[in-house]
């Protein structure tokens, strides 16, 4: 099944070849059908679509301006074929006709969700969608940093894996919690490689810090991201060696004003990612504990303007980015005066004092070396990496502009990870 593709191939074009028959079908009938009751479902359509528009878009705010304005389309097309089936279900009394309409509706909105999909590539494979990676428990094999006090961090030069060492590497979920932030957090996933599962184990591996979009969960990254896959992978090419990952919980545990990475009056999300998440990883994990040399950030959209909020105001902590389709700074809905109001009690220089752009306008940061990915068709937010990769290179920053195929989608989030896995591990010291 995880082979089965359901952004490209086979699978989803039958199921939209479907859903259009389906609609037609649905549409078909007698001269009355087509000339009174399919007009008038289509303009009933027109109606609820433009209400879910503006409700969507001006009301609720459900999603931001990256979302394909012609899925709209689609969800009109979807609206269409309910209502036409249940004009049909209404209009005739055999079982046979019934369980055709309510089947040809099904069709047609299970043809929606595949164009929903094939936008944002959410659901990759047919396993991703029936069987999603989960966690094989929340007790994490921890390991002691006394024991990795005064041995060479372990790289792949010097490392020999032992024949015991598991093939893959394992998810667990674990709550690490804001001793200093006071932040409240659902539980993270962590990723360990196979090395940390070996024994004798690899000693003070690197760390990695994925960050989710928003709206989402750790676990996105596992579906839409197929995050076990990729880093067994590097694994298996590297003796087994890769970084721990570490998915936090970006949300403050649902909180209704996510807190941005930033220490604000919602919370103090920025220390927490920086300070409480770091020390629970090297007191629990004994990894990454030669300190920011060993440590990265890495995040698609939200998460993606998270990872540079982490790398300009923590960058002892986080030398080490990858932004993919981030922002140039952090937003709300309701607009910026919103946001400074909710978060800084009104008071806008407490808000540019962690604003990335800001801050890599204000100072250098000759140490820090990252990544900024962006989608070639991405209108919204290509532009804005373009910007913030010009000012993080006016500030002294090693970094690199990279623009891939795709729009604002797991097409580009996957591929921005995926990519830079062997710079990324050069640059935390497991490859040379």
């Amino acid at each position: 099944m995880n082979s089965i593709s359901l952004v490209t191939g086979a699978v989803p074009v039958a199921l939209l070849a479907l859903g259009g028959l389906s609609l037609i079908w649905l549409a078909g009938g007698g001269q009355r059908h087509l000339l009174v009751v399919v007009p008038a479902a289509m303009l009933v359509s027109a109606a609820l679509t433009f209400t879910l528009f503006l409700l969507a878009e001006a009301v609720f705010q459900w999603w931001n301006a990256s979302l394909p304005r012609t899925l709209y389309i689609y969800a009109g097309l979807g609206i269409l074929a309910v209502i036409l089936a249940v004009v049909r279900f209404r209009a005739v009394d055999t079982v046979p006709t019934r369980v055709l309409a309510l089947t040809a509706a099904a069709l047609a909105l299970l043809a929606v969700a595949v164009t929903v999909n094939t936008a944002y590539s959410q659901y990759p494979t047919l396993a991703s969608l029936i069987n999603p990676p989960r966690p094989v428990g929340q007790k994490v094999p921890e390991r002691d940093p006394a024991t990795a006090a005064g041995q060479p961090t372990t790289t792949e030069a010097n490392w020999t894996p032992p024949a015991n060492m598991p093939s893959g590497g394992s998810l667990y979920s674990a709550d690490i919690p804001g001793t200093v932030s006071g932040y409240a957090s659902n539980p993270a996933l962590v990723y360990l490689p196979p090395a940390y599962l070996a024994h004798p184990a690899a000693v003070n591996l690197p760390v990695l810090v994925l960050i989710h979009g928003q709206p989402g969960v750790p676990s996105d990254w596992l579906v839409g991201g197929q995050l076990l896959n990729m880093m067994d992978t590097f694994a298996a090419a590297h003796n087994g060696l890769a970084p721990v990952v570490i998915l936090p919980d970006a949300s403050n545990a649902n909180n209704a004003n996510w807190p941005l990475c930033l220490d604000s009056d919602i919370s103090a999300s920025g220390t927490y990612l920086a300070v409480d998440l770091p020390a629970w990883v090297q007191q629990h994990l004994a990894s990454g504990l030669g300190g920011g040399s060993q440590w990265a950030v890495a995040g698609y959209s939200y998460g993606g303007t998270c990872s540079m909020q982490l790398a300009t105001n923590f960058p002892d902590a986080y030398p080490t980015f990858i932004d993919i389709a981030g922002e140039t700074e952090p937003t709300i809905a309701q607009g910026k005066e919103a946001l400074i109001s909710t978060y800084f009690g009104g008071d806008e220089s407490r808000f540019k004092a962690q604003n990335a752009l800001d801050r890599l306008a204000a100072q250098s940061f000759p140490d820090s070396a990252g990544i900024v990915a962006v989608g070639v068709d991405d209108s919204v937010y290509a532009p804005q990496g373009r910007q913030v990769y010009q000012a993080a290179k006016a500030a002294g920053m090693d970094v690199t502009l990279q623009e891939l195929p795709g729009g604002h989608s797991w097409q580009v989030w996957k591929a921005g990870l995926e990519n830079n896995l062997d710079w990324l591990c050069r640059r935390l010291g497991i490859l040379e």
